[in-house]
């Protein structure tokens, strides 16, 4: 037996004795409650291909193991791995500077595209949008949060990923967010972020996967874009909720510098989505982002519905990334604190060089956190 299969099973068997939520203190060090939880994850992606052939697959997806250290003034040291993939998640600590204000140093998400910065086991369908693609991710470096009860704002610089063949190239990143509407149930979310990076090796490259991360083709991909020297993005984003409903979109917009008198390469994506707990959960919400939900009725779980639409255009110019429009309507059950079934239904339209491709999939996830 693997040593992520038998971590899986050490995981799942010893979760279950524990409390119903979804991370567990095991002990104290000094001043500082210690804390561990984790996520596991298996995908399955079946394909009614159009011009490629797909390869229908189901792997075991993720195995994050978390450890955190939280003392009383919110001090706290991160650690996050997943053997299954080899890589390091967040590895930061985090200090409180005077109120509101925080000071982060380490690896760890940065501040740009909301979807991104909600966690995996908590987003609304089993792979993030297409204009995900942008994402900087996790990387190392610095930044500082200033926070009320509805707004953020922050600023940092960043530089590689942790983990060997990771993200590359310094960068700034700011963030915005507002709610002029916060309340229990109730949320309206604004927020705008802008990213400027340096690019490593003066190549930049775009591509995604149709929504389907087992996916083993990407029907829009510029490949490597010469000449390329600062990658800079601007991110818009908005999301109501209200009670069991609720509604998120995104702009994201990346306008890369090229040297050597090429002309600048402009690419950009958005989504909407709408999403409905049929069993009357809502989503929470916490400084410029929302959570996992809790079922009202641990015992019989929530039942959530989802529709989607994203897009992105990577052509411009002599670059030709092709297009891609997809529709998706998905369904999530979140049962007690820990488990999560999700199915999604994707109808991809894409055009890349003159050709199209216009497969169908359904991917499915199985989720458990301890």
């Amino acid at each position: 037996m693997s040593h992520v299969r038998r971590l899986s099973v050490l995981a799942v068997v010893s979760a279950l004795s524990l409390p119903v939520h979804a991370e567990y203190q095991f002990d104290r060090i000094g001043d500082y409650d210690a804390f561990v939880d984790g996520v596991l994850q298996t995908d399955a992606n079946y394909f009614d291909d159009d011009h490629r052939d797909f390869v229908n697959d189901a792997e075991f997806r993720r195995a994050e193991i978390i450890f955190r250290l939280k003392n009383e003034k919110n001090t706290e040291f991160y650690v996050g791995y997943d053997p299954r993939a080899d890589k390091w998640l967040d590895v930061y600590a985090k200090f409180m500077v005077g109120p509101g204000g925080q000071v982060r140093v380490g690896q760890y998400k940065q501040n740009m595209n909301m979807e991104e910065l909600i966690s995996a086991k908590s987003i609304d369908f089993v792979s993030r949008a297409l204009p995900n693609l942008f994402t900087i991710g996790r990387r190392l470096g610095v930044d500082y949060m200033q926070f009320g009860s509805n707004w953020t704002a922050s600023a940092g610089i960043y530089d590689r990923e942790l983990t060997n063949n990771g993200g590359k190239g310094t960068g700034v990143v700011l963030r915005g967010t507002y709610a002029p509407i916060y309340d229990l149930e109730e949320t309206l979310h604004f927020g705008v972020a802008v990213s400027s990076q340096e690019q490593f090796k003066d190549v930049a490259r775009f591509s995604t996967r149709p929504e389907a991360d087992l996916a083993n083709f990407r029907l829009v991909d510029t490949g490597n874009i010469a000449g390329a020297e600062r990658n800079n993005q601007i991110g818009l984003e908005a999301a109501y909720s209200n009670g069991p409903w609720a509604i998120q979109s995104e702009y994201i917009r990346a306008d890369v510098s090229r040297s050597g008198g090429l002309d600048n390469y402009v690419a950009d994506g958005y989504y909407v989505y709408g999403t409905w707990f049929v069993t009357g959960e809502f989503k929470a919400y916490k400084q410029g982002k929302f959570d996992y939900p809790v079922p009202n009725d641990p015992g019989k779980g929530a039942l959530q519905l989802g529709l989607r639409y994203s897009a992105v255009n990577l052509d411009d110019g002599a670059v030709l990334g092709g297009e891609e429009q997809n529709w998706t309507i998905g369904a999530n059950w979140y049962w007690r604190s820990n488990f999560k079934v999700s199915l999604d239904y994707t109808a991809v339209s894409s055009e890349k060089a003159g050709v199209s491709d216009d497969p169908n999939l359904v991917t499915a996830r199985f989720q458990f956190m301890f």
